[in-house]
């Protein structure tokens, strides 16, 4: 998903020295868990940064568009956006025992409080 360092505009004169380091991933790759979600997925404790995690989602799509500005019966610009309704979150290495048939299901945050 990391984008081309021209097109994340790292390099070149979009480029400002002073500003801290670009991102090389799209806005709107990043999600953002405040307690009261962390909650939710079970978590207690932070995960330190760098901490690899396996994310599994389901989301709806909530708007798709596509865009030829000049005319020329070549799409030029598709955009999707999809809003994530459920999540599940968990660390590298913690699904082993965990049930097929069970395991996603429960993972899954539906906006219900963790039991």
């Amino acid at each position: 998903m990391a984008r081309e360092p021209e097109a994340a505009g790292l390099y070149g004169a979009t480029a400002v020295p002073a500003m801290p380091t670009i991102s090389p991933y799209p806005y709107g790759l990043r999600l953002h868990l405040t307690q009261e979600e962390l909650e939710k997925l079970g978590y207690k404790d932070l995960p330190p940064a760098g901490t690899e995690l396996r994310l599994e989602a389901v989301g709806c799509v909530t708007r798709s568009a596509s865009e030829d500005p000049d005319a020329d019966g070549d799409i030029d610009y598709l955009c999707v956006e999809v809003q994530i309704t459920e999540l599940g979150v968990e660390q590298e290495g913690e699904s082993a025992g965990v049930d097929e048939d069970s395991g996603t299901a429960e993972r899954l945050y539906k906006g219900k409080q963790a039991a």
